[in-house]
């Protein structure tokens, strides 16, 4: 743990003293050197993902689908989502962290290239459930990877890096959906080779993986204990990204954009959302990871609000424009709740706490996606960010409750223990 004067800032809550890692640079460790090829294949995970995110709406809609229908279909994949984070820390803790992660990479391969011959409504609710699940797997083995092996100085720079890769993967993957067309079959199968190809990186890299979890309950009495905001705050942003993400493209289309327009359009959301993820990263691990949440959802609700009562009326230009900024802003909350979550966790419980919190974000992002599509289809497409703007106030608003009543929590070490003095 370090000699005796390496700790020697005290960090006062009202009782004894807790004590602060030193500001001094650390040597990366093995570990973090392996971080590269978990990138990469997440970049190559999230690129085929992305080619997804634009083309099932888009193509759902070519087929006739209602709304209210493509609104299902989004649930559908948060409910896999909401499955996976069940049963992944006990398969992780069955058979370790890279054979769950091939594993998972398979099976959504495999389901991807049954969209384009199985289109029928209730064929995609059960095959984007499936992507759904496969995905909770990999983003929950990545984020504990990241998590587990950061300590509170460093997790949200570090998760702020994982969440960058993730965006600008999105963003190739929604130009590769701009360059294809959507009534083939072809988009898909570049898709499933996409994502299949994100096993290479991670087999062939160096060094261990993260321990793998002593308990793979999910306890989610003692979550709401430890970190009530990581509760909450990953109920409720799944209830806004859900939707955010899964009728985007309707709301485009809906406004009457092209193909080429949509994938504009969901490309600048992207790059707005790897904008500031590094940035808001650092400042979480220096500032209280509650205020910055806060700022982040007064930022998202605003802007939210523009885009439900002006964005018919800006033009295509206007709406990348909004479009980049409102990305800047939604993309980042979640992480900035996670790891405030892992922070009063410790590091020791990342992959239960990652899963419990995939769980409770599906949860939000299921019930999300059928709300908003009922609200477009009564109230036209600009309600889908009325919704989500009433559900980041809902969130400033239980934040700053719980700000009155527990302070931040003290820096802990990477095995998540605090240092000894």
């Amino acid at each position: 743990m370090g000699s005796a004067r390496a700790w020697t800032r005290p960090i006062r809550h009202g009782g004894a003293p807790e004590y602060a890692l030193p500001s001094v640079p650390t040597v990366p460790s093995p570990m973090q050197r392996s971080f590269l090829p978990l990138l990469f294949s997440v970049f190559l995970l999230v690129t085929g993902n992305g080619v997804l995110s634009t083309l099932i709406p888009w193509r759902a809609r070519l087929e006739g689908f209602s709304d209210i229908t493509i609104g299902f279909v989004g649930s559908s994949y948060f409910a896999g989502m909401l499955l996976g984070s069940l049963v992944m820390p006990r398969i992780v803790q069955r058979i370790g962290q890279v054979r769950a992660f091939v594993s998972c990479v398979l099976m959504g391969a495999a389901a991807i290239l049954s969209l384009p011959w199985l289109i029928e409504p209730w064929s995609w609710v059960l095959l984007r459930g499936l992507i759904g699940l496969s995905l909770a797997g990999l983003y929950g083995i990545a984020e504990s990877w990241f998590s587990g092996k950061s300590d509170n100085a460093h997790r949200g720079s570090a998760l702020g890096l994982y969440s960058v890769v993730q965006y600008l993967a999105w963003s190739l993957g929604n130009q590769i959906f701009r360059l294809s067309d959507p009534d083939g079959w072809l988009p898909f199968v570049v898709s499933a080779a996409i994502v299949a190809c994100a096993t290479f990186p991670l087999l062939l890299a160096p060094g261990e993986p993260p321990r793998r979890p002593a308990k793979p309950s999910l306890r989610f009495g003692w979550l709401f204990r430890m970190s009530p905001v990581g509760f909450v705050g990953a109920l409720l942003i799944g209830a806004s990204n859900g939707p955010f993400w899964s009728l985007t493209p309707v709301f485009a289309a809906d406004l009457g954009l092209s193909a080429n327009e949509v994938a504009m359009l969901m490309t600048a959301f992207m790059l707005g959302s790897a904008a500031l993820q590094v940035p808001i990263g650092k400042l979480s691990d220096e500032k209280d990871r509650r205020t910055i949440l806060v700022s982040l959802c007064l930022a998202s609700g605003v802007m939210e609000t523009l885009l439900a009562q002006f964005g018919g009326h800006v033009g295509v230009l206007g709406l990348y424009a909004l479009a980049f900024a409102l990305g800047s802003v939604i993309s980042t909350q979640y992480y900035v709740a996670a790891a405030h979550a892992v922070d009063r966790t410790g590091s020791d419980n990342a992959v239960t706490t990652t899963s419990a919190l995939l769980f409770l974000y599906s949860i939000g992002a299921i019930s999300g996606p059928p709300i908003a599509s009922y609200l477009m289809t009564y109230f036209g497409p600009g309600a889908l960010y009325g919704y989500t703007a009433l559900v980041h106030l809902a969130l400033i608003a239980f934040t700053l409750r719980q700000m009155l009543y527990r302070p931040p929590p003290a820096l802990r070490t990477a095995e998540g223990r605090m240092p000894q003095h």
